[in-house]
């Protein structure tokens, strides 16, 4: 019989560990199993847990047949043979003995030990994987533990680690052992060694679950991200939608004195992120998107998807923005494949236009 005080060491294991009790108590019906076969016993070993106690008992089972089967249960032994250990047995009958642990050898209390142990990792990854299998499509914190050769390693918990290609990190970033950054969970896969745990910082969906933490107007669907596009390390362009009344999706995201958005900013290495307003008229979408530039005019094609903007002189370059950025930005986050027309040239190739946009 195990001890009331083993099975309460195995109690403080499973909780170190972050493992139920049943796991563990499984894996020690594992180990004592081989133990025992390792000490000569041949039969059907089974253990009984006395839960209320705190006791387990193990025992041999020793099934008389009147010929062995090869592809039979263990433990079967022939009469002849059973009649040696109990004088009345019958076919069909089982002998049950219990095996006293504390009579085995050293060496078979050394193979019980590492083959818990062994049972213990293998529970142990098997959670882990569990957990960051739950964990994709999630941004979760890391700590850097190390960075070379062109890979930053963090440690994500549950006695894991990550190696992420530096490519997946947002330009300029620097890597510090320490320092905790926001990661994305990719993919997960399972190796013998423990969960292999995909992360990056350049997608698009990071920001979006960023924002989904930082602010409570997006995480209980007050407010909806709708479209999203990122240039990563520089700048990105999210179109929010309110679904209530008399709630400012945009106030809201940029918070007051721009401290939730200046939040997001820092996690992503002071990257731009530019919040427009989504709209239902397409004129009025597509110029909520070139912000901040200021638009005159939008010629919108609804059934191509194609639209013809005019712009100020001065704020054709704004429009555009740096290597065409701002227009492109605007025109993935909206679907749109946007033409951007300074007054000036608009004037010249005789473009018919109004001043459509609303500014309400």
């Amino acid at each position: 019989m195990i001890s009331k005080n083993f099975y309460e060491s195995l109690e403080a294991v499973a909780y170190e560990r972050g493992l139920s009790i049943e796991e563990v108590l499984s894996k020690v019906e594992t180990a004592i199993s081989v133990a025992s076969r390792n000490s000569g016993y041949q039969g059907d070993i089974k253990t009984e847990w006395d839960f209320e106690k705190k006791r387990i008992k193990v025992f041999e089972y020793k099934y008389v047949v009147e010929e062995i089967d090869p592809e039979g249960p263990k433990g079967q032994i022939t009469l002849e043979t059973a009649l040696e250990i109990k004088p009345k047995a019958k076919v069909g009958t089982e002998i049950k003995t219990e095996i006293n642990l504390n009579s085995f050898s050293r060496k078979a209390a050394s193979i019980f030990k590492q083959s818990l142990l062994s049972g213990l990792k293998e529970l142990e990854r098997e959670n882990s994987y569990n957990y960051f299998k739950d964990k994709v499509g999630e941004v979760i914190t890391a700590k850097v533990t190390d960075y070379s050769n062109n890979f930053v390693t963090f440690s994500v918990g549950k006695d894991c680690f990550a190696n992420m290609p530096d490519k997946e990190g947002v330009p300029g970033e620097s890597f510090y052992p320490g320092d905790e950054k926001k990661v994305y969970i990719t993919k997960v896969e399972k190796t013998t060694k423990g969960p292999k745990i995909f992360l990056t910082r350049t997608n698009r969906e990071i920001v979006k679950r960023l924002f989904e933490m930082e602010i409570p107007e997006v995480a209980d669907g007050s407010i909806e991200i709708i479209g999203i596009a990122r240039d990563p390390g520089s700048r990105t362009k999210i179109g929010v939608l309110s679904l209530k009344n008399n709630l400012d999706p945009k106030g809201a995201c940029v918070g007051q004195g721009g401290l939730r958005i200046k939040k997001i900013n820092e996690m992503l290495n002071n990257e731009k992120i530019d919040i427009f307003t989504w709209k239902e008229d397409s004129v009025d979408l597509i110029a909520e998107a070139l912000m901040p530039a200021k638009v005159l005019s939008v010629i919108a094609d609804e059934k191509t998807k194609q639209a013809t903007v005019i712009v100020k002189d001065d704020q054709y370059s704004l429009a555009i923005g740096k290597n065409g950025q701002n227009a492109r930005l605007a025109a993935y986050a909206i679907g749109w494949r946007i033409d951007i027309k300074s007054l000036t040239d608009a004037t010249q190739e005789g473009i018919e236009f109004t001043y459509n946009v609303n500014r309400g």
